[in-house]
């Protein structure tokens, strides 16, 4: 019998899947409808260090478009989800976890069918309890919702996300958070806001999960 009170909540984009490539082929092709520059490699290196909202200054897209941008992203990822691939070691983790015994579920700003979408191409959806779509800055309060859904404490919650945005989300609601280096935003510029720990390769979360449950056996 499992013991299903440890709850792992991801990040999709840049977390399990490597979007990024997709992502910006599909904002860069939008940048004419919505009037901003498109960005170059060399300026995406820069905005690795930068908050969500330090690269919605630096873009300079109109606040009242960037619902309809952000919309629009969601339509167009279907046609580049071909190109996207999971990362290394993100199905051997996710197979392990579940047989150890714990709950996981995706919060993501993509649409839920573009996750699906890219779950079910790898076989893998049915290990996911649940895939919820959040606002781009609304996480906290879907990861706050589906704690009480689940009816778990926030000290058997952690979530695991590539971005500054992931790490604010789970702040805000005091649950811990662990931080993927291979992501979006680099490494030093998440270390800057204090996850609980930083992982550079998937499986590392595995004995990262034995050190935050150290007196817990999942299987029983």
């Amino acid at each position: 019998m499992r013991n299903n009170s440890k709850l792992i909540i991801f990040d999709f984009d840049g977390t399990l899947a490597d979007t990024l490539g997709a992502l910006m082929r599909i904002t860069n092709r939008l940048a004419p409808e919505f009037g901003y520059p498109q960005i170059s490699d060399e300026q995406l290196a820069n905005l690795k260090y930068l908050s969500s909202w330090e690269i919605i200054r630096f873009s300079k897209v109109a606040l009242w478009k960037l619902p309809f941008l952000l919309k629009r992203v969601k339509e167009e990822f279907p046609g580049e989800v071909r190109n996207v691939k999971l990362f290394p070691g993100v199905v051997e983790l996710l197979n392990t976890l579940k047989v150890q015994g714990y709950r996981l579920g995706i919060v993501s700003s993509n649409a839920e069918a573009n996750i699906r979408s890219l779950l079910n191409q790898h076989q893998i959806e049915h290990l996911f309890d649940f895939v919820t779509t959040a606002s781009t800055f609304g996480k906290g309060k879907a990861i706050g919702r589906l704690i009480k859904q689940y009816h778990c404490p926030k000290s058997d919650v952690i979530y695991i996300g590539d971005e500054i945005r992931d790490i604010q989300a789970a702040r805000s609601i005091a649950i811990r958070v662990v931080a993927v280096g291979w992501g979006f935003n680099a490494p030093t510029a998440l270390m800057d806001r204090q996850p609980d720990l930083l992982i550079t390769k998937p499986l590392a979360l595995i004995s990262a999960l034995a050190r935050f449950y150290p007196q817990t056996t999942l299987l029983a």
